[in-house]
């Protein structure tokens, strides 16, 4: 269960990273900021995020990051224990099944499968404007509700690390929001590439592998940061 999480949380981080750093990504990243001190006045979030979840814009950033960059394209398959029938279709026991998405069965399901959850993800039925990064959309709305992403699949076999990620992603934006401003590369080769598919190194695998890419991290009080790593080094000592 724990290195289940290795590849998929690093690469959802990675590419939030990317996308904070990027010129759209200034204001959300301000408006995290502020919200974050909205909560926390006294400047306590970097110790209070890792026991509270009380920054709904830092939660929204998290779903919309798990919805964009769709990290595992291809929900895993499943296969049928015993012969049922649906829609009048038997279907043997040891079936295969694979989640797919109503504009994969329109354009047909073998040549698309292999992005399914990327597509549902990106379902103009379920999600406005779904290319583009919008936090904002999980602030109190009902879209997406339900199911809010297929980031971790769905069901009652969606992933079993789900809130463990969830909490992990939610802890890495508040930290790094609190402590950096983050900035674009002065070089334009350096940039990241942020569609969610052409960002992929390695196209074939099972999970999204980000291209490599340059970003800026400024300090936004040197000090501060200091001693919040200081005081981490000291709490992690032992292990």
């Amino acid at each position: 269960m724990v290195s289940a999480g290795l590849d998929t949380v690093p690469s959802n981080l990675i590419m939030g990273i990317a996308y904070l750093a990027s010129e759209d990504g200034q204001r959300i990243q301000q408006k995290a900021y502020d919200e974050i001190m909205k909560v926390y006045p006294n400047g306590d979030a970097w110790e209070r995020c890792l026991v509270e979840e009380k920054v709904p814009y830092i939660s929204a950033l998290v779903k919309e990051t798990l919805r964009f960059w769709t990290v595992i394209p291809i929900c895993l398959p499943r296969q049928s224990i015993k012969e049922i029938t649906y829609n009048g279709a038997k279907i043997p026991a040891g079936a295969t099944f694979f989640m797919v998405s109503l504009p994969q069965l329109v354009f047909g399901m073998y040549s698309h499968f292999a992005q399914n959850a990327w597509a549902a993800d990106y379902d103009e039925d379920h999600f406005k404007m779904p290319y583009q990064f919008i936090p904002e959309r999980y602030l109190g709305l009902t879209e997406g509700s339900g199911t809010p992403h297929y980031g971790f699949g769905a069901g009652s076999r969606m992933c079993a690390g789900s809130h463990l990620a969830n909490r992990e992603l939610y802890t890495a934006f508040v930290r790094l929001i609190t402590a950096f401003t983050l900035h674009p590369a002065k070089d334009k080769a350096d940039h990241p590439i942020l569609n969610s598919i052409e960002c992929n190194a390695l196209p074939t695998s099972l999970t999204t592998e980000p291209k490599p890419f340059k970003i800026g991290f400024k300090p936004r009080d040197p000090e501060k940061l200091e001693q919040w790593m200081a005081e981490s080094d000291k709490r992690t000592s032992s292990f």
